[in-house]
């Protein structure tokens, strides 16, 4: 019934408005007559259309009464068609809203359990802390010796990018787990050279020999050697490694002499070191992952993915498993 007044009151003011437009009486008088009454028009046009609006697209109310009056005042014959979709779109053609009123859940009770409590930060913590300057030296002290949680192969190279960080506490607690990583390999070789040279057994020599080459070896593997000093290690790995394989057949050292062959840019020589461990009953699939490793640096993609191809899905390295899958991807799909 109001919107009915409404409407009514909106067409007799918008037809006085025009009849004003007509008359001849002086423009000072007509205009703002007509600016007046053409303003109620509107006013009650976009009353009518909210008045016809579902209760749930009336709020606010101000906000959505002033849209629909200047629509109305400043295009008043496209206004009616624009509000006129508007009315029908939010009545009949609407989706409803599904609300989910909140409810109070209580707090679960809370369990150690059998994990105990972790001491130490995990790989991608401690990455996320070193790497933001913008956090205190005590913080970033306190991941730097969580560090010892992660393989040397990953914490050393992080190490080494500490050695330039503007804090001096982090570059001298850096340098120094370097320092004492390095002398606690060369105290490892040092001690087994001594042993070896002293040694007179063969099978016992073997695995001496063995060791030092795993420990000269670690100096690679873990980054610590770098240049001059990096050939150093790899050559002296490799002369020991040779020394056991040239009495000894062993699978696992001839992977190692393979991957001291690949840092030395030794390809054919590496290649045909894991096809003697392959010979030896060595697993396939622990070899196809150096096998793809060398197809890449010999720029052979093809091969690549076909060494890749022999990986089980499920492999248990992750980086490998994300290797696999970043090559592969195109072909599962």
């Amino acid at each position: 019934m109001l919107s009915s007044k409404f409407a009514l009151a909106a067409v007799s003011l918008e037809s006085s408005a025009i009849a004003l437009l007509v008359q001849h009486i002086p423009a000072s008088l007509q205009f703002p007559g007509f600016i007046i009454l053409h303003a109620g028009a509107s006013f009650f046009v976009a009353q009518t259309s909210v008045s016809f609006m579902p209760k749930k697209y009336r709020q606010p109310n101000l906000p959505i009464a002033g849209l629909f009056f200047l629509l109305a005042f400043f295009i008043p014959l496209l206004a009616i068609v624009l509000l006129l979709a508007i009315v029908l779109t939010a009545r009949f053609f609407s989706r409803s809203l599904l609300h989910y009123p909140f409810v109070k859940v209580e707090l679960p009770q809370f369990t150690l359990g059998n994990a105990g409590i972790r001491n130490s930060l995990g790989e991608g913590a401690i990455y996320s802390r070193l790497n933001t300057p913008g956090l205190t030296t005590e913080v970033r002290v306190k991941a730097l010796l969580s560090a010892h949680a992660m393989s040397s192969r990953y914490s050393v190279p992080l190490l080494k990018e500490l050695l330039g960080d503007e804090a001096d506490d982090l570059r001298l607690l850096a340098y120094g787990m370097l320092d004492n990583r390095e002398k606690t390999l060369n105290s490892l070789i040092h001690d087994l050279l001594v042993k070896l040279n002293a040694c007179s057994e063969p099978h016992l020599c073997e695995l001496y020999r063995k060791q030092i080459a795993e420990l000269y070896w670690s100096f690679a593997y873990e980054h610590l050697a770098e240049g001059d000093m990096l050939a150093y290690m790899l050559t002296q790995a490799e002369l020991h490694a040779r020394a056991v394989l040239e009495t000894r057949a062993d699978g696992d050292l001839w992977i190692l002499l393979a991957q001291i062959l690949i840092k030395q840019e030794k390809h054919d020589q590496a290649e045909a070191a894991f096809s003697h461990a392959i010979e030896l009953g060595m697993q396939i699939t622990r070899i196809e992952p150096y096998l793809a490793e060398l197809a890449y640096l010999r720029h052979d993609y093809l091969a690549v993915r076909k060494h890749l191809q022999r990986i089980p899905l499920d492999y248990p390295i992750p980086r490998i498993a994300n290797i696999q899958r970043f090559w592969l991807r195109h072909i599962n799909e």
